[in-house]
């Protein structure tokens, strides 16, 4: 198991590169508000890899939903993302700072979209 704060931006970076998420479909999610916690499951069958998240203290989590033909469990692409700017009206609602946050994108064959800041994240890749 890894774990990856702000200051490990570079190192996520390239765990994501290698973790093989692309094209993985995803098996499991679950968020449990009182601990604000997302926990997500994703296998990529081609690569034979399991890949399990877990993205503590969520400050936003904003969910796209497109209506594009494809598959919405398949990741097409998932990125750190490091432009804020798209967030920044609703961290002003909720009152959160992003100054110790991290912003993945996960980006679905429908064209659906996850986006998430969160403190830190905690991934074990099983092979």
């Amino acid at each position: 198991m890894q774990r990856f704060n702000k200051s490990q931006i570079k190192n996520l970076k390239d765990c994501i590169y290698r973790s093989n998420i692309h094209d993985a479909r995803l098996e499991d999610s679950r968020y449990d508000r009182g601990q604000k916690t997302l926990y997500i499951k994703a296998v990529n069958p081609i690569h034979n890899v399991g890949i399990s998240m877990i993205f503590v203290d969520v400050k936003v989590m904003i969910s796209i939903i497109s209506n594009e033909l494809g598959c919405s469990k398949t990741i097409l692409s998932l990125t750190v993302e490091e432009d804020y700017s798209i967030m920044q009206d609703y961290t002003r609602i909720c009152g959160e700072r992003l100054d110790d946050s991290l912003y993945l994108l996960f980006q679905m064959f429908s064209g659906d979209e996850l986006h998430i800041v969160f403190r830190e994240l905690v991934i074990d890749i099983a092979r």
